[in-house]
């Protein structure tokens, strides 16, 4: 038995699961009347370009070696199941990586998961930097553990009041609710 008939189907099988929570994620936010409220532009911008070139190259490499294994004949289920599934399935899980942050009535979704207001234990605005960028990092608490996350934005975006009035709004209201038992 060779490793590839190993590692391939796991690679799958983690692949599947990842896009299915992705999805059912997705499904249960639109359950829960989420609402758009501010995308930020400037919040990780060099990784959402970063993983729109990996997704371009990883479909162009595809296509190279569909065309190669075409021409030599040695086309069979395997290496499609090889070159062609397993490469579009990983586009897929970095689908999630290039949309940019969004900040909605649950909470903040970065990089494909969310951060829900009730989490959030306190924002801190940083100084801005030489690229006149502004740091707020986010701590909240996930699973017991207390986890720091930074966006980004301009010193000068209309973006950061907006971000900053948001903030105060809503961790106000689900502090509210907390405390009520809602």
């Amino acid at each position: 038995m060779k490793s590839t008939q190993i590692i391939y189907p796991l690679i799958f099988i983690l692949a599947i699961y990842f896009i299915y929570t992705n999805l059912k994620n997705s499904l249960k936010y639109k359950k829960e009347n989420m609402k758009p409220l501010l995308y930020l532009n400037d919040d990780d911008k060099t990784r959402r370009k970063l993983s729109g070139l990996i997704i371009m190259f990883v479909l162009v490499l595809t296509g190279f070696l569909v065309a190669g294994t075409i021409s030599t004949g040695s086309f069979t289920a395997e290496t499609a199941f090889t070159i062609v599934v397993l490469p579009v399935l990983m586009a897929v899980l970095y689908i999630p990586l290039t949309k940019r942050t969004m900040v909605s009535t649950l909470g903040i979704h970065k990089r494909g998961g969310l951060i829900r207001w009730e989490e959030i234990k306190g924002i801190n605005y940083m100084k801005p930097d030489e690229k006149n960028m502004v740091a707020a990092k986010v701590l909240y608490s996930l699973m017991g553990k207390d986890i720091t996350t930074e966006l980004k934005f301009h010193k000068d975006d209309e973006s950061l009041a907006i971000f900053k009035e948001t903030v105060k709004e809503y961790r106000s209201s689900k502090k509210k609710e907390k405390k009520s038992g809602k």
